[in-house]
């Protein structure tokens, strides 16, 4: 920690760091993109968990880089679509079947990337510059006994980042604290009923041969059956993550890949039998720690 602090005032910070890449963006436009993602590269080494704001406030501003994706997405939507009007002016007297594929993919690409690309660029806009409305803070609110009473979005986040600050363990991009776990949303640990590993790897074929990916997910699940996904990179991290919750948190439900699927499909009956059974394991946990507790003292 003090060495992160150390680092990160000396690097390009908000909002410098988003004034340079509009400036970027403007002088060399697509050409920029390179230069951006390598600046945002530094800027991550120089300051990884965003200490010098505040883990949340930096968490949200890390959805800039997606606005990138949303312009290419874009990008990609507008050149299908001049191929679709393209195709659609050729004369018909000649078309084969290709020609009939060609317009379909076209459109319905354009189509899918455009709303893709505006619905990416807007949540990216949203978390970065109106924080208040981010999902991170929606999953803070969404924690507390009394959601739409939750105080302003700076103390909802300082809630979080003074207990990350103070008790916090870092497993890749995810911090856990005594109270809270900072991952790509936020689950308070008292309120974790169930913990998942996703490891899976999948593979598809292309026309260069088999390329395959690694998914690699942890799945908190509260007492209000809402799930919190946060993606790893590291697999042993993963591992390490779980296992720290798991002690924090004994009665939770452990389970792998697609179980949180089925653990999220149960109606309301079974989610209120699982409390109580929840509740009760914690009860006698409770009870034999202060028996053991009086065991030691008296002797």
């Amino acid at each position: 920690m003090e060495q992160e602090k150390k680092k990160s005032p000396h690097f390009l910070r908000w909002p410098w760091n988003v004034v340079i890449y509009i400036l970027l963006f403007v002088a060399l436009r697509l050409f920029a993109l390179p230069i951006v993602l390598i600046i945002m590269g530094i800027q991550k080494k120089n300051n990884p968990h965003g200490v010098a704001e505040g883990y949340c406030l930096s968490r949200t501003r890390k959805r800039l880089p997606e606005f990138l994706i949303a312009l290419l997405l874009l990008f990609i939507s507008l050149a299908l679509g001049t191929l679709f009007f393209y195709e659609i002016r050729q004369p018909k007297e000649d078309w084969e079947m290709m020609d009939y594929i060609t317009l379909i993919i076209a459109g319905g690409g354009s189509l899918l990337m455009g709303i893709a690309g505006i619905y990416e660029g807007f949540v990216s806009l949203r978390d970065t510059f109106f924080p208040a409305k981010s999902s991170l803070a929606k999953s803070i609110r969404n924690q507390l006994p009394h959601p739409e009473e939750a105080p302003p979005v700076e103390e909802l986040f300082a809630m979080v980042d003074n207990d990350l600050k103070e008790n916090g363990e870092w497993y890749d991009t995810l911090c856990i604290g005594s109270e809270w776990v900072l991952g790509d949303a936020a689950s308070r640990i008292d309120r974790i009923r169930a913990i998942f590993t996703v490891d899976k790897i999948s593979q598809h074929h292309t026309q260069t041969g088999i390329k395959t990916n690694r998914t690699l997910q942890l799945v908190l699940v509260d007492n209000r059956f809402n799930a919190a996904i946060t993606t790893f990179r590291k697999p042993k991290e993963l591992q390490a993550a779980a296992d720290c919750l798991s002690f924090r948190v004994p009665s939770a439900f452990r389970g792998i890949n697609s179980d949180y699927l089925d653990f999220l499909s149960k109606d309301e009956s079974e989610r209120e039998i699982y409390e109580r059974e929840f509740q009760h394991k914690e009860a006698m946990r409770a009870s034999n720690k202060v028996m053991q507790d009086a065991y030691w003292k008296m002797r």
